[in-house]
Parts: structure tokens; C-alpha cells; sequence
């Protein structure tokens, strides 16, 4: 008995299938109309996940690189600086993470190197007096950006007036790039969190409408089921499927969408942002749980706006 009562159950489930299905291809310029604004919001949803990604890495890659360049007089001892580097490092407020002393020697071959070959300004090089021309400098990274401001404070103390020549602070490109770029990230995020918020809406809208229009094309035939003793589930279970597939099939769209086209020209901007070709790797290594997590939510969208569907518009009498 209980193996005839879930063969019924398995018979029952695939007549459900089978019957959502039908509608799905019999209400076919709904149903078009129902995956194409699904497919955009679960396109929306994924762009911006690729978008926060790729400026969240960026912005931790320059935030890494920001530094406080701290110039010193001519003949000023190893000891006189190594006197303000203990400093910063004993100074548990700054949060220091990295020091480096450079040379005046070390100073100027870099010079030379970056001169790449133009004679005009080796010969400059070579006529400049090293020690006032390219002093010896200390580079200073703190953990958090903001404590930099604690460090020139340090620096720009009277003791440390004789032997520091300047600080980098008040021209520091870097840090106002990232200070910049942070802010267009959390602005993309929000902007792209509102559109899949707006997409989404409307997609729940669509198929909701779409659903009870069905309901309404088939209400001789709901009644009909009712008459003979159909179950609930039986009844409502075409539609939930029905929705469903809407719901698949944008997501397997979106999926294709992302992954063909826009991950595929997405390393052509590498030139400008050189983070968005690890990520383009990232995304391509997480395919697997990326398309089968985004046709999933597709499911669970279409699932909720025919549930909405059936319970406003799908009145049954049946007790069964």
C-alpha cells in the first residue's frame, strides 16, 4: 500500500510538471515577456557583484600601496633618523606597519633607472648634488590610511625640525586616488543594488500579472478539477511550476549573458583597471556555484511571485 501511494505521489508530481509546462508554452509572448525582465535582473545582480568585486580589489591594492614619505637634511646621521623611526614604531596609536629606509645612493639610482636611457636628465642626475637633490628617505605604511596623519604629526614635531627636510603628505596623488575610488565603488554598489532591487520588483510584478492571467484563461478548467475532487497541489502546483521555469530559464540566460559576454570582454579594460582580469579568473573558477546559485534565485523569484499569484487570485473551495 505504501509503495502504491507513492507511485500515485511520483504520477502525480510528473502530471504537474507536464501541465505547468503546457501553459508555459501556451501563454508564449507572456511568458517571452516574463523571462526577458527576470533575465535583466538577474543579469543586474550579477554585473554589480563583478563591479563591487573587481573596485573592492582595486581599492585594497592602491590602499596597500599608500605610504608617507618622510625627506631628511643633508648629513644627517643614521642615528638622528633611526631616533624618529623608533618613534613611529613604539607609537601603538599609528598602527605601523612597514618601514623603509632608502639611501641617498638608493635614491638617485632609482632616479637613474626611471630615466630609462634619456640623456638629458641622466646628465642632470649626474650634475646634482646627491644628498640635497635626493636626500635620504624613510617610507612609512600604517595598517589604516588615516593614521598617516599621526605619523607626519610625529615628523613635523620641533625636535625633528633640524634634521627632516619635508614630508609627502600634503601632495600624496595616492591616497586622494583611493579616497576617490572608494567612494565611485560604494556609489556602483548602491546604484547597482537599486537596479536589481527595481528589476527585481518588476519582475515579480510581471509574473504575478502573467500567473493571473492564466488563472483566469483556465477557470473553467480549475472549477472542472474542483468538481471531480483534485487536490490543492494539484491545482496550484501547475502554476508554481509554470513560474518557476520562468525562472530557470533566466537564469541559465543570465548565466550565458555574464559569463559569455561580459566576462569575456572584460579583460580588454584591463589597461585601466589591471584588477579586473584576476577577477575575470575568480568569477570563471567560481562558475560552478555562480550559475547554479543565480538560476536558483531565478526559481525561487518565480516561485514567490506565483505563490503571491495563487494566494490572491486562485480562490479553491476544496477541503482536499
Amino acid at each position: 500500500m505504501k509503495g502504491s501511494s507513492f507511485k500515485r505521489k511520483l504520477i502525480n508530481a510528473r502530471r504537474v510538471f507536464v501541465i505547468g509546462s503546457h501553459s508555459f508554452f501556451r501563454n508564449a509572448w507572456l511568458s517571452v515577456a516574463a523571462t526577458i525582465v527576470m533575465t535583466i535582473t538577474l543579469g543586474c545582480i550579477l554585473v554589480t557583484l563583478f563591479a563591487s568585486y573587481t573596485l573592492n580589489s582595486a581599492v585594497q591594492t592602491f590602499t596597500e600601496k599608500i605610504d608617507v614619505s618622510i625627506y631628511f637634511n643633508p648629513d644627517v646621521s643614521k642615528g638622528q633618523i633611526n631616533q624618529l623611526t623608533s618613534e613611529l614604531k613604539n607609537d601603538d596609536s599609528l598602527g605601523v606597519k612597514e618601514i623603509t629606509y632608502i639611501s641617498s645612493d638608493e635614491v638617485k639610482a632609482q632616479a637613474q633607472k626611471d630615466a630609462d636611457g634619456d640623456v638629458k636628465i641622466l646628465q642632470t642626475i649626474a650634475q646634482a648634488n646627491s644628498k640635497i637633490a635626493f636626500p635620504d628617505t624613510v617610507r612609512v605604511k600604517t595598517i589604516d590610511t588615516a593614521k598617516l596623519a599621526g605619523v607626519v604629526k610625529i615628523a613635523r614635531k620641533d625636535k625633528y625640525k633640524d634634521i627632516v627636510y619635508k614630508d609627502s603628505y600634503k601632495d600624496n596623488a595616492k591616497r586622494t586616488a583611493v579616497e576617490r575610488l572608494g567612494n565611485i565603488a560604494k556609489f556602483l554598489q548602491r546604484a547597482g543594488l537599486v537596479a536589481s532591487v527595481l528589476f527585481g520588483a518588476i519582475s515579480i510584478l510581471v509574473i504575478l500579472n502573467t500567473i493571473r492571467m492564466t488563472i483566469f484563461n483556465r477557470k473553467d478548467e480549475i472549477e472542472i478539477m474542483q468538481l471531480i475532487g483534485a487536490s490543492k497541489w494539484y491545482i496550484r502546483g501547475p502554476f508554481l511550476i509554470e513560474a518557476s521555469i520562468y525562472g530557470a530559464i533566466a537564469g541559465i540566460l543570465a548565466s550565458i549573458f555574464f559569463f559569455g559576454l561580459v566576462l569575456g570582454q572584460a579583460p580588454k579594460l584591463g589597461s585601466y583597471v589591471e584588477e579586473i582580469s584576476p577577477t575575470v579568473t575568480q568569477f570563471n573558477e567560481w562558475a560552478w556555484i555562480i550559475i547554479p546559485s543565480t538560476i536558483l534565485i531565478g526559481i525561487l523569484i518565480g516561485a514567490f511571485s506565483s505563490f503571491l499569484a495563487i494566494r490572491k487570485h486562485l480562490k479553491l473551495k476544496t477541503v482536499k
